[in-house]
């Protein structure tokens, strides 16, 4: 039976006695190095045994001295070899036939035949286009108004002037060619002549056609 002791403040089970004699556990000890030697047996059954590998015997090494040259042995006689025989080559004999040339056919051709003359023609002469350069309306070519500040300072001159007369007779163009030697001058001349000048204008047979004109306007004081 389980023995319970008294203590101060609780109850606790007694630690229980063992019921194995010595005999018992030595038995049981051999059981298992029994066992553990037959499963290491089996498994070197089952695995298969290598035996270790075999040392060789200790190698000896013997040194043999070269052996010595004979001086009277004469060297091997070198070998000779007969040329050839030169066999002349022969040259083959060509036959040429020649067959002269059969000689051409003569071919009559009948005389040529004279070529009709073609009669010339000639083209009409055209007359020549006459041109008529154009001509001033002279109540158009009044003088320019003199300008007040050139007047003032007394500036006076000749200039010359290139004129583009349009198939209208207008002054299209007036380009100063020598000058009065006064800038306003020359303006006051160029804006009149543009304005007030007029032409009969060019013609070119019939036609009225664009042409140029010269002109040369004056400044001076009375």
């Amino acid at each position: 039976m389980t023995e319970f002791q008294y203590s101060t403040g609780s109850f606790r089970v007694s630690r229980a006695r063992p019921t194995h004699s010595p005999q018992q556990r030595a038995a049981g000890l051999v059981f298992a190095v029994a066992m553990e030697a037959s499963v290491v047996y089996a498994l070197l059954v089952t695995l298969g045994y290598v035996e270790a590998p075999q040392i060789p015997n200790r190698m000896q090494v013997v040194n043999i001295a070269p052996l010595p040259k004979s001086p009277d042995v004469p060297p091997p006689p070198l070998q000779t070899f007969d040329p050839p025989p030169v066999v002349a080559p022969i040259t083959p004999v060509v036959e040429l036939t020649y067959t002269p040339p059969t000689p051409p056919t003569t071919i009559s051709l009948p005389p040529p035949q004279p070529v009709p003359a073609v009669p010339r023609v000639v083209a009409p002469t055209t007359p020549s286009v006459v041109f008529t350069p154009a001509r001033a309306i002279a109540a158009s070519h009044s003088i320019p108004e003199y300008p007040f500040v050139s007047r003032r300072l007394r500036e006076q001159g000749t200039l010359r002037l290139k004129l583009t007369v349009d198939e209208k007779g207008l002054v299209a163009e007036a380009v100063v060619v020598n000058s009065s030697g006064f800038q306003r001058l020359d303006e006051a001349a160029v804006k009149w002549v543009k304005a007030q000048w007029r032409y009969t204008p060019a013609l070119q047979g019939t036609k009225p056609v664009p042409s140029t004109a010269d002109a040369i306007v004056e400044f001076k004081l009375q």
